[in-house]
């Protein structure tokens, strides 16, 4: 879409036309069309502004009043889609689109999330035991926090494509008919990565319990030691 003309060149072609220019005169000075000049001077008189009017059409909205009440008041009433709601406004005897959907729900300030969380937290026994987690949290010293995280990289990762000159080979290299996944795993604290361990090949139960057993323990059991000493 075109961008208006500043205020700033609007003023100047007043100032240029006030001055005795004629329209094509300021037009060819301020690289702009005569009609351009002449609209302006013609906003300025009318508005008294020289502010640049909405861009676009002026298009009312498709879903206003009873049926803008309904959406809002179904909205507040719990989750919903946009295919939803335009197939509830149909039932109502109002033919609408998904996206005339999507443009009220926008403009009520909406957007579109996804945060799916566990249907187990609404159990009463499971929401018990969250808020008693949640309320002692706030007792644990950072320092206690220890965290086991895991990530992985394939050998087969490497782009396909890329950018080159025209008429050129581009050619990148890395490893062929052997595709291979190194796995990482460490234990995360708050100011230090512990017991580093590098697995050439995936995870699986077996060689976490040897990560933890070989790895892991002895770590945590060192460094109890130099901070008992």
């Amino acid at each position: 879409m075109t961008a208006p003309y500043s205020v700033d060149l609007r003023e100047r072609a007043l100032a240029r036309k006030a001055s005795g220019e004629t329209n094509r005169e300021i037009a060819a000075a301020l690289r702009i069309s005569p009609s351009c000049v002449s609209k302006r001077t013609t906003r300025q008189r009318k508005t008294g502004s020289l502010a640049p009017a909405r861009i676009g059409g002026y298009k009312p909205r498709a879903l206003s009043g009873d049926c803008a009440a309904w959406l809002r008041s179904r909205i507040a009433s719990g989750p919903f889609t946009l295919r939803g709601l335009a197939a509830e406004l149909a039932e109502r005897g109002i033919k609408t689109h998904p996206k005339a959907v999507w443009v009220f729900v926008h403009a009520e300030g909406l957007s579109f999330k996804k945060n799916l969380l566990p249907e187990e937290q609404m159990r009463p026994d499971v929401a018990r035991k969250r808020a008693r987690w949640k309320a002692y949290q706030s007792r644990i010293a950072p320092s206690r926090l220890v965290f086991i995280d895991e990530t992985w990289v394939k050998t087969n990762m490497a782009p396909l494509r890329g950018w080159g000159p025209r008429s050129q080979r581009l050619k990148a290299y890395a490893p062929h008919s052997h595709w291979k996944t190194l796995t990482f795993i460490a234990a995360l604290r708050h100011d230090r990565i512990d017991a580093p361990f590098v697995i050439d090949g995936p995870i699986n139960g077996e060689m976490f319990l040897l990560y933890v057993e070989k790895v892991l323990g002895p770590h945590a059991l060192c460094g109890r030691r130099r901070r008992v000493g």
